[in-house]
Order: C-alpha cells, then structure tokens, then sequence
C-alpha cells in the first residue's frame, strides 16, 4: 500500500515548511590539501523527517514500522554550498517507516571543500573551515534542518590534527548552517624538514668564513649550500599555494635566506681574487700588466747582464741575490693583499652576521607575535 502511493515528492504542509532533523553527525577530515587549499571530509548523517502521506492505522495494519526500499520513496538532496566535489550515497538500501509517518534514514557524504587555510605561521598554522550543510529552501518555502549533536572519529590525518567541531548558522538563520571545523598543523614534521635544515644552512654558511680565502675551498662549500637551499625551496614551494589573502611567512624567510647565500657567494668570490691579485681587473688584463713587467725586468736583466760582462762584475750570487729579493717582493706584495682581503673580509662577516641577528628577531616577531585573519564565510556574500 505504501509503495503504491509512490511517495517521491517532499511532504507539503500547511506553512510551506519541512523541518529535517538531524539527530547527529560523525564528522572525519580525510586529508588537507595546502597547495590547492581544500581539504576533504566524511560525514554520517543520519535523516529523520514526517510525511503524512506514509502513515497508516494500526489497528488495520498490524505493523509500528516498517522496512523500504530507498527508491521507492523521497528522501532529501542535501548539499555543501561551498563544496567543490561532494558525493552522497545511502548509508543503505531501505529505510524504516513508522505508523506515524515519521521516517528514518542516514546517507554518507564525502565532499571536497574549498577553503583557504591560513597558512601564515607555517609550519606552526591553524585555522577554522566551515562546511555549509543545507537543503532546498526559497523565500522561506522548503526544507530546514534541525542539527542534534556532532562527534568526530580518527582525528589524525597526516600533517593535521582536527581539534574541534561545532554546529552553528550564520546570522541565526536556518537556512545557513555550517560544520565549523578546528584544524591545527603537526608542526614537527615540516619543521625538521624544511625550517631547521635552512637554519643549519645559514649557520654553516656564517661558519665557512673561517676558511682561507685562497685555494677555492669556501667557494666550493658555499655553492654547495646555495644548491642545497635551493632543493629545499623546491619542495616548499610543492606543499604551499602559489598565492592568497595570507602568504605564508616562510616563502619570505627562504627567500631572504637564498639571497643572503648568494651574497655571500659572491663576496668570498670577489675577495679571493682581491686577496690573489691584489685587483678586481678581469684576468687577462692583469696578466698583460704582469707579463709587461717581466718583459720590462728581462730587458734590465739582459743590459745588466752585458753590461756586467764588459764589466765583468757578474757573479753567479749577485744572481741569486737578486732571485732572492725578487721573491722576497712579491711575498711581500701578496702578503699585503691577504691582509687587506682579510680585513674586508672580517668586516663583511661583521656585516652579514649582524643582518642575520636582527633579521632573526624580526622572523620570530611576524612568526608568533602578529596574525593574518581570513573570512571564511565570505562564499555567502
């Protein structure tokens, strides 16, 4: 009898209203997307609503409820307003109809959220995602629905942990509800991964001044850094959005870092030809100057050497004297440039770590002592 009525229409009352209740909800956050800012969640919803027309007498039929199937009668549409996926099955196949019309089912949803997490203290985030659960209503004709209790199973997920979950409704009405969900980044993993070895880097590259300016030691080690650093930019830039309202903090202390690396890069560079050459001149010129003042001393060497032979005042230690001064002047020489290449070279380093000491005071200031706050509501303006 009841199949016959083919009952796939909503309920129609007198004030145009179907109340839905929801006695509870069992949220679960499946994962949580950072690079596209959605996460996605899963959701047992067990449905309770009346309809007159499934109602019958029990003293004709001798049944309080009964078992139907699911296609035979209207169940409602819900729908997620700020989903971007959302699939919605039955939680089974039938459902039960009491005599007094009352009729009860659960469905499961699996929906895609779009939401901006606010990712500017990352790794140390955490935010609130709201998921608009509503049915069909227009100009206050339709469904509304009345939400019980809300549990939440398998809180961890990954990298985030879901702290709470709240029932609640925008402005007081019943047509915007919403599942306002307390997410808290672990922050231990992407801080071992990413913050701490760019922490590492820079303290290497501060303690690789203590190599020698010469032989191309500390170039080679700091090249090695800036490649390493730049590894690990490309991993974060793999986990974090490209853009948005709060732009997470440590894009710019990477950033700052890989400048800083090259910088120094460079000074090492230019100091060790300072401290080699005595000049900043590309190397060609300051070999054609170099082999001009052989020529000129091979020119004076060969006169004096005529010279003494007419003379005959050339002696093999008047030669070795000569090679020894020679070489006396140009130790001395280069012993001037390293000693003023090093110098510059401490007063860089002097420099550099001073830079580093207030730029860490201001990261630690804008990590934990400022916020960024995002309207997660706003796909309802």
């Amino acid at each position: 009898m009841l199949i016959a009525k083919e009952a796939r229409s909503p309920p129609q009352s007198p004030r145009c209203i179907s109340i839905i209740s929801v006695p509870s909800i069992v949220y679960e956050t499946l994962s949580v997307d950072t690079k596209n800012l959605r996460f996605e969640s899963r959701l047992e919803v067990p449905l309770s609503w009346e309809d007159p027309d499934l109602s019958w007498n029990t003293s004709v039929y001798h049944h309080d409820m009964v078992v139907l199937p699911v296609s035979k009668i209207w169940t409602p549409e819900l729908h997620v307003t700020n989903g971007v996926q959302t699939t919605i099955k039955h939680g089974n196949k039938d459902l039960l109809v009491h005599s007094n019309g009352t009729i009860e089912h659960m469905v499961i949803m699996n929906t895609v959220v779009g939401c901006e997490v606010n990712l500017y203290n990352y790794p140390f985030a955490s935010d609130f995602c709201p998921i608009a659960i509503n049915v069909w209503a227009l100009k206050g004709c339709g469904m509304f629905l009345n939400f019980g209790n809300v549990s939440t199973t398998s809180a961890n997920r990954g990298d985030w942990l879901t702290e709470n979950v709240e029932l609640d409704a925008k402005g007081g009405r019943d047509d915007r509800n919403y599942l306002w969900v307390s997410l808290k980044m672990r922050s231990e993993n992407p801080f071992l991964s990413l913050v701490l070895p760019s922490i590492l880097i820079i303290v290497a590259d501060v303690v690789s001044f203590s190599l020698p300016l010469g032989g191309g030691e500390r170039i080679s080690f700091k090249v090695t850094l800036v490649l390493s650093f730049i590894m690990f930019l490309i991993i974060l830039n793999d986990l974090l959005p490209g853009g948005g309202q709060c732009s997470p903090i440590i894009r710019k202390h990477f950033c700052f870092c890989l400048v800083i690396l090259v910088l120094s890069t460079l000074q090492s560079m230019v100091l060790t030809r300072l401290a080699k050459c005595g000049t900043l001149w590309p190397c060609s010129l300051s070999k054609s100057k170099d082999s001009l003042l052989k020529d000129t001393d091979n020119e004076e060497e060969s006169k004096s050497d005529i010279k003494a032979s007419e003379e005959e005042k050339n002696t093999a230690l008047q030669k070795v004297v000569k090679f020894l001064n020679k070489m006396a002047a140009q130790d001395q020489k280069n012993a001037i440039h390293h000693r003023f290449a090093n110098k510059v070279d401490l007063i860089c380093f002097c420099i550099y770590l001073t830079v580093l000491i207030v730029y860490a005071v201001v990261i630690l200031y804008f990590s934990f002592g400022s916020q960024c706050k995002i309207n997660q509501l706003d796909f309802w303006s």
